[in-house]
């Protein structure tokens, strides 16, 4: 199959609008929930802060005034881009603004690279036609149900090529830091050992298999190998079917491990929101006494 004309298999609409639904609403809940976080900035000193990305713009932190202010719109246009209302204009704002608020956020200190793709997500579905049904303003309008297109097609495919893409880069930065180092298991092994002291020292919950993992140290090596393959071979989910749905549950495992051992927890990821443009999510809606053939997002990638 030529790239292009995958890239540009149409697609319904229902499928653009899913992805809209649920990523929209991973990321509202994520930062209702962190409100924690905009409490912290807004009272956090000027030492520690190092802009990054769009945040270069101004070279001072924001105000507590600015920071809430920031939160309630992220609140507010959030809505406004799940329910798809007055989308040509709320979706763009919000995806301004959550590229405002990840950058702001890894301006003291400490990169979340999750937060990172989901607000490419988010920018590429606010320059989609993702409100085209599904929609209030779809409900507003009187014109004729979209059908299948291209337009509604190539995002989908554009948000999985970015999701393979940033697991490949992962791969790739622990190539090129670590070397030999990571595929015989020692790198992995420090990174355990450390995560597992330093909560230990400061406080915390402590990951449950980390003990386990740096006593039977035989593991390591097969654990980051298994880790590095997952990330290089990410792109195997783009052709769909059974090797999609492999590397899927690989890759939710190697989340699941990262949290079991070092407390690393990617929820986007380990929730499985960054994979849904693999899957044919608009099925989600079809009732559950289905047939077992219909349920679940089972279709091959479009």
């Amino acid at each position: 199959m030529r790239f292009d004309s995958w890239l540009l298999r149409p697609a319904p609409a229902e499928r653009l609008a899913a992805l809209r639904i649920l990523i929209g609403a991973f990321v509202w809940v994520y930062v209702v929930a962190n409100v924690g976080e905009f409490a912290r900035l807004a009272n956090q000193p000027t030492s520690p802060f190092e802009p990054v990305g769009v945040v270069h713009l101004w070279a001072t932190p924001l105000s507590a005034p600015l920071v809430w202010g920031l939160y309630a719109a992220l609140v507010v246009f959030g809505a406004g881009f799940i329910a798809g209302l007055w989308f040509r204009y709320t979706g763009i704002v919000y995806a301004i603004l959550v590229l405002i608020w990840a950058s702001y956020h890894s301006s003291w200190g400490q990169m979340l690279h999750f937060e990172h793709l989901f607000t490419i997500h988010v920018v590429v579905l606010a320059l989609s036609p993702a409100a085209a049904t599904w929609s209030i303003d779809a409900g507003l309008q009187r014109e004729a149900r979209p059908q299948v297109s291209v337009a509604f097609g190539w995002p989908i495919r554009l948000l999985a090529i970015i999701t393979s893409i940033t697991y490949v880069i992962a791969g790739i930065a622990k190539i090129r830091r670590s070397g030999a180092a990571w595929l015989d298991g020692s790198t992995l092994g420090n990174h355990v050992a450390y995560s597992a002291t330093r909560i230990e020292l400061l406080g915390g919950f402590e990951p449950p298999l980390a003990s386990f993992v740096v006593a039977h140290s035989w593991l390591l090596a097969p654990l980051a190998v298994g880790a590095l393959a997952i990330e290089l071979l990410a792109p195997v989910a783009l052709v769909g079917g059974r090797a999609r749905n492999a590397w899927v549950a690989g890759a939710l495992l190697f989340h699941l491990g990262t949290a079991a051992t070092m407390m690393v927890w990617f929820p986007y990821q380990g929730l499985g929101f960054a994979f849904l443009p693999l899957f044919f999510v608009e099925q989600l809606r079809r009732p559950l006494r289905k047939k077992s053939s219909d349920r679940g997002v089972v279709a091959e990638l479009a």
